[in-house]
């Protein structure tokens, strides 16, 4: 009969300071919290062997990787972890897990090498050739700077030489002492932390002067909480502080003494164990108990990854604060919820509405909403046109109309989305776009939130939605007069225009180095074509690329570029001023006859009502004989707040992903 876990762990205390003289946790809560989430852990494992969240029906890979590894942590064998004779090991063989992913391939050797199994030969199967087939003439691992430090854990953990890697990874660090996920991208807690334990297992002395530059980037962005985020507008979170703490008992600094306003990150991880023995995901979130509480664990033994049988860990103390409270835990205050409407129910009964949004998703909407989050600047523009002012209690730092949108509290950016934010606003639906993101939506929806997404890809798209908002927010006559204004403009434009004749060849371009330009199947195209002419890249797929040599031979008659792309001090558009300064483009006929033109780029760009307005300023540039000229002035002003990131990101990558 299996010992109980507690005495499982009191043995191996008892045995590591009988015989190595240290042990992996020796403050007593410490103890306590290590007990107690695996309890929780042991009551997550199900009959296949795999463990796995309690919304799920089966084992999970990822939260079986994170479970043993935290059983193995702690000093317990995971083959003796069994659900009807069944073990985790069991259970992977069972899945036939043949992932070619990098990191994928280093978790499944630490996983193996976890239960005493060769990795280089398990069941006719060398794995560590995976792994070393992913290793560049260069050193990298993978593409990118998070596959090499995972890749790093795989080899040490197969006990390959992984010195070539490690090189490559020193040569990552960026200027602030940080490392990025990618080369290019910006430094933050999680990949510094896991380049730190790297480069450790890899035979980096804790002295070596990079891993001195990225202890003190790490120290310089703890949060006043005394935990880590992991950068933008994200809060502390327990994922961000375990890495740190790993990595910080790798290099043998004692956690507690790395503080910001009087915390520090084992106090600040305690502080978000529960009553069952799991672990928030954050002070007000809990996503992912399971993996979030096995990460706890690991971080709390003192052990870095990667995590081998009988590894020593950091001996993890909590502070004397915590231990004069019977339960760890940081006086915190809740977040000032700013600008928070007041609401005044309408007079009528609320009927429940069924909608489908544009990702295919079923809602029923029970009661009218009074608390509305926008995620995208088109729905804001929609909410806002629909009279939803007074409803609206969250918007990102790109929503900038009309005026009063700025005024609204702020939760994050496009794809920086701070869920916590979200949450402290309490809304009652929420409004995200295709660009958002899946793990996001999906995150929210698993939060308990109603959400709908927008995909607004063309005309008839954006008119669709503005309908679905108004029947979602009880705004259905508003949605109907405001869809049938912008159709009249639309229609008038196209019946001025009937019989023309020249359909002047236009593009459209949204940034160069490379030249992004809007192709077919985009709205940007439709509404050229309404407003009388051609688009001279109808043959690109979306939005893409075209080379220097391609917009040459094409020669487009008018060239339309955004406003705010890279706008100086003076206010004069530098995308703008590329085609009209640039000696090899002045041969261009758009160029030479003065038809380069500057459209404000949130009407152009965004699938919302101002769409009615983008197409009569492109008559009149496309047609000024019929509409009258274009006021240039008018229509480049250039939006605030709406710059080379967001246009380069949020235009030019996530506009290629509204595609249906």
């Amino acid at each position: 009969m299996k010992l109980k876990r507690f005495e499982l762990l009191i043995v191996l205390l008892l045995f590591l300071f009988t015989v190595c003289g240290t042990s992996s946790a020796s403050s007593t809560d410490v103890d306590e919290a290590i007990q107690s989430a695996l309890d929780y852990i042991a009551a997550s494992q199900f009959p296949d062997g795999g463990f796995a969240e309690s919304n799920m029906i089966e084992g999970s890979i990822g939260t079986t990787w994170f479970a043993v590894t935290a059983i193995s942590s702690a000093g317990e064998d995971p083959q003796t972890w069994k659900m009807n004779g069944t073990s985790p090991l069991d259970y992977w063989n069972s899945i036939n897990d043949d992932a070619d992913g990098t990191g994928e391939m280093a978790k499944k050797i630490t996983y193996l090498v976890l239960f005493g199994i060769d990795p280089h030969d398990y069941n006719g199967h060398n794995y560590v050739a995976d792994l070393q087939s992913k290793v560049k003439s260069s050193g990298e691992i993978g593409d990118f700077v998070y596959t090499t430090y995972w890749g790093i854990f795989g080899l040490v953990a197969a006990g390959e030489d992984a010195s070539r890697s490690v090189a490559w990874l020193k040569q990552q660090q960026q200027s602030d002492g940080g490392f990025a996920w990618a080369e290019g991208g910006v430094s933050d807690s999680d990949d510094t932390a896991a380049s730190v334990m790297a480069l450790i297992a890899g035979g980096v002395s804790p002295n070596d002067p990079v891993i001195s530059k990225a202890i003190q980037y790490l120290r310089d962005v703890q949060e006043p909480t005394g935990g880590f985020n992991y950068g933008y507008y994200s809060e502390s979170n327990l994922a961000s502080t375990t890495w740190v703490i790993q990595a910080l008992a790798a290099c043998g600094v004692d956690p507690l003494t790395v503080t910001n306003n009087g915390n520090n990150p084992i106090d600040y991880l305690l502080s978000l164990q529960q009553a069952d023995g799991s672990f928030k995901y954050t002070e007000y979130v809990v996503d992912s108990p399971v993996s979030m509480t096995a990460r706890a664990v690991a971080a709390l033994t003192g052990k870095s990854y990667p995590i081998l049988p009988g590894k020593k860990g950091y001996d993890i103390k909590s502070s004397a604060y915590m231990e004069t409270h019977s339960t760890p835990q940081i006086p915190t205050s809740t977040p000032e919820v700013t600008n928070t409407p007041t609401y005044t129910a309408p007079l009528g009964k609320w009927e429940p509405v069924t909608i489908t949004d544009d990702y295919g998703y079923t809602i029923t909407i029970t009661e009218e909403p009074s608390r509305i989050i926008s995620l995208a600047p088109a729905n804001t523009e929609i909410l806002f046109a629909l009279g939803l002012n007074d409803s609206i209690v969250g918007v990102t730092e790109y929503c900038n109309y009309p005026e009063e949108a700025t005024t609204k509290p702020i939760i994050g950016g496009y794809t920086t989305v701070n869920v916590e934010r979200v949450i402290t606003q309490n809304p009652d639906l929420i409004f995200a776009y295709y660009g958002n993101g899946e793990d996001l939506i999906h995150h929210l929806r698993y939060l308990g939130y109603n959400v709908i997404t927008l995909n607004s890809d063309s005309i008839e798209g954006t008119l669709h939605d503005i309908a679905l908002v108004g029947k979602a927010t009880g705004k259905t006559e508003e949605a109907e007069k405001l869809v049938k204004n912008m159709q009249v403009r639309i229609d008038t434009v196209k019946e001025k225009l009937e019989g023309i004749t020249n359909t002047p060849q236009t593009i459209h371009c949204m940034w160069t180095d490379p030249l992004w330009i809007s192709g077919n199947n985009t709205f940007q195209n439709e509404m050229i074509k309404i407003a009388g002419g051609t688009n001279a890249f109808s043959d690109v797929e979306g939005w893409g690329v075209v080379t220097l040599e391609r917009l040459l031979t094409t020669d487009p008659d008018i060239i339309i570029v955004d406003s705010g792309m890279g706008m100086g001090e003076g206010g004069t558009d530098v995308l703008k001023n590329y085609f009209e300064d640039d000696s090899r483009l002045q041969s261009l006929s758009a160029v030479k006859n003065n038809q380069v033109y500057v459209i404000n780029a949130d009407i152009i760009d965004r699938g919302g009502p101002r769409i009615a307005d983008c197409i009569e300023a492109l008559a009149k540039i496309q047609h000024p004989e019929i509409f009258g000229a274009q006021d240039d002035s008018a229509s480049s002003t250039s939006s605030p707040g709406f710059s080379i990131i967001v246009t380069c990101t949020a235009v030019c990558g996530l506009l290629v992903c509204r595609k249906r």
